[in-house]
């Protein structure tokens, strides 16, 4: 009986000590770049994937475009506040032209500040100039701020007539 004690100590130092055999999860790092998570992002987008074009946009972060692309996806999914505030990130951080065109656009469309509007819509124009982008992104830049100036008039005539 004594022999069958020490064998099961012995089995169970063995079990206890001999983990190390076991598999061992490793984590690795992302071999994805940001900008590749981009480029996919932007793919699973435009393929209507919105689940997962927003992780990938999230994966790209920090990147003004990934913000950009994140406001789209967001407006896409109804949430308009979140997309506002990922259009502002994109603009703060690279000053892009198409987060305040779009963030305009969600401002004139979702009932927002019309004078923010306004800003941002003048913003798209006079930064996508100073960029020097193509004419026609120009001109829809230009279309939006037009809009706002329309709706920004209509609201004064309304408040003229009460």
């Amino acid at each position: 009986m004594p022999r069958l004690i020490a064998l099961l100590a012995l089995a169970s130092l063995a079990l206890l000590g001999g983990c190390g055999w076991l598999p061992r999860v490793h984590v690795l790092n992302d071999p994805l770049s940001r900008e590749e998570h981009l480029d996919l992002a932007l793919t699973y987008e435009k393929d209507g994937e919105l689940e997962i074009a927003e992780r990938e946009y999230r994966a790209a972060l920090p990147l003004g475009l990934a913000h950009l692309g994140l406001g789209n996806v967001l407006y896409q999914k109804g949430e308009v506040a979140k997309a506002q505030s990922s259009y502002r990130r994109a603009w703060v951080l690279d000053r892009l032209p198409a987060a305040a065109n779009n963030l305009a656009w969600v401002l004139l469309l979702e009932g927002g500040s019309l004078d923010e509007a306004l800003e941002m819509a003048s913003q798209a124009v006079s930064e996508a100039q100073a960029q020097g982008l193509d004419k026609v992104l120009v001109d829809n830049y230009r279309g939006t701020l037009g809009q706002v100036e329309q709706a920004i008039a209509a609201g004064k005539i309304q408040a003229g007539r009460e």
